[in-house]
């Protein structure tokens, strides 16, 4: 599909989201950093729950989503 992973995910679950550049975007960046403290991609924020890394993190992920 040509996806990344994370978002080939939300793609399959019809999960909106919305996607924040840190390389192209230098606000993006600051708002990272500001959130966990360094630059570590992905970052996935779901309602206050920050998630550092995708696949390290699907079991929590599918119980933030709903989806187990």
């Amino acid at each position: 599909s040509g996806l990344p992973r994370g978002e080939e995910f939300f793609a399959e679950h019809g999960i909106p989201f919305t996607e924040k550049d840190v390389t192209t975007n230098p606000q993006y960046l600051e708002e990272l950093e500001a959130l966990v403290g360094r630059f570590i991609t992905p970052t996935l924020v779901i309602d206050s729950e920050i998630l550092l890394g995708f696949g390290t993190n699907i079991g929590r992920l599918r119980e933030l989503l709903r989806l187990v």
